[in-house]
């Protein structure tokens, strides 16, 4: 990483290169860390359900399990 001094020596052109060049590779982090939050929240969303079908599981069983 180039120190503010160093960035005021570059022509105007190269801090405008040196700039671009941050911003993509920021995108691209962020974009990664997207992807990666997405596949989690789609992990945990599954995990939820398979919760929630078991909890229905269990009391429908004690239902059944009352009245019979």
């Amino acid at each position: 990483m180039a120190s503010i001094s160093t960035i005021s020596q570059m022509s105007r052109y190269e801090q405008m290169k040196y700039y671009r060049e941050k911003r993509t590779a920021a995108l691209a982090q962020v974009q990664s860390m997207s992807s990666q939050a997405t596949g989690l929240m789609t992990v945990k969303l599954s995990e939820s359900q398979g919760m929630g079908n078991l909890a229905a599981k269990i009391a429908y069983q004690r239902g059944v399990k009352k009245t019979a």
